[in-house]
């Protein structure tokens, strides 16, 4: 269906040793639409090339960068014991996802639907990935751009998770899937940033995730409060999973009762957190076990 056509491929390769970690970070790039696109990639410690992996796509936030993003949800670490290759692409700076319907918060019109599209191809052809268990997730502004995927890639992609993102009016008008798409959201009821009851040209979480369970024809929904784990960070789960879906699809929602626009389980140190962040979950495993349920028939 997508006919992006040829790229212009410059790989750079350095590879080095996390600190905590024995997974290979590299760093790559390849020219597309006369922009030099950028990424680095994790592989996990029991990565070879005689057996398929998934693939995580991770979204940065807005303003800031992917290593921004790794060092304050450090993601890369449960997908390399769960044994996951994990892509962190660059916007130019920021994803073109919609987000720009609300002129607050301005983008370029960079088609990174093109080049996430080229970017799964041009590692698919560097590494040993499983083009059935290609997954897209992001936070805040990177969730916006997960749902754009959802909308207008889920010929490759399997399956979404968003973290304080929604979809915008256009995406939401233009959002024709192919396919069914599993999506997880998490969204706290106090995040400022992007309000849970959405904001000028953004839809609210709710009417984000009844989008996704109309299409998906989701006829069960159940609502169960999550034990209260840690009672320092003055906030609780409620998790929201609706089932019984065309495609053996799920969409499932955890909602943040008095959580910020953060990322439940992140606390890296010197970053300032925008409200609550709750430690009754950790997005990074619950985004794992999320993803390791679905599979593209390819």
């Amino acid at each position: 269906m997508f006919n992006y056509g040829s790229i212009s491929v410059i790989v750079f390769v350095l590879i080095f040793s996390i600190s905590d970690s024995s997974a290979q970070n590299i760093s790559g790039g390849f020219d597309l639409e006369g922009h030099h696109r950028v990424y680095k990639l994790f592989l996990p410690q029991n990565y070879s090339d005689t057996i398929k992996f998934p693939l995580i796509i991770y979204l940065h936030a807005y303003g800031w960068t992917a290593e921004q993003d790794m060092n304050y949800t450090q993601f890369y670490k449960v997908a390399d014991t769960s044994g996951f290759i994990v892509v962190y692409p660059s916007g130019v700076p920021n994803w073109n996802s919609g987000i720009a319907d609300n002129k607050k918060w301005p983008a370029t019109g960079v088609d990174d639907v093109r080049f996430i599209n080229a970017l799964i191809d041009s590692l698919s052809s560097e590494y040993s990935i499983d083009p059935g268990r290609v997954f897209a997730c992001g936070y805040s502004n990177g969730g916006f751009m997960a749902y754009r995927l959802a909308c207008q890639l889920g010929n490759r992609i399997a399956a979404i998770a968003s973290v304080g993102g929604i979809m915008s009016y256009s995406v939401a008008t233009n959002c024709n899937p192919t396919r069914e798409v599993p999506v997880l959201q998490i969204h706290g009821t106090a995040d400022w940033w992007v309000p849970v009851n959405g904001s000028e040209g953004w839809h609210s979480v709710d009417e984000t995730v009844s989008y996704w369970t109309t299409f998906n024809n989701c006829t069960n929904a159940d609502t169960i409060l999550l034990p209260d784990l840690s009672l320092p960070d003055s906030c609780v789960v409620e998790k929201i999973s609706y089932t019984n879906c065309t495609g053996n699809c799920e969409v499932i929602y955890y909602k943040v009762l008095q959580g910020g626009h953060t990322w439940p389980g992140a606390g890296s140190p010197g970053f300032s957190h925008e409200g609550f962040v709750n430690d009754d979950i950790n997005a990074n495993v619950e985004i794992i076990n999320f993803f390791n349920k679905f599979k593209l028939n390819r």
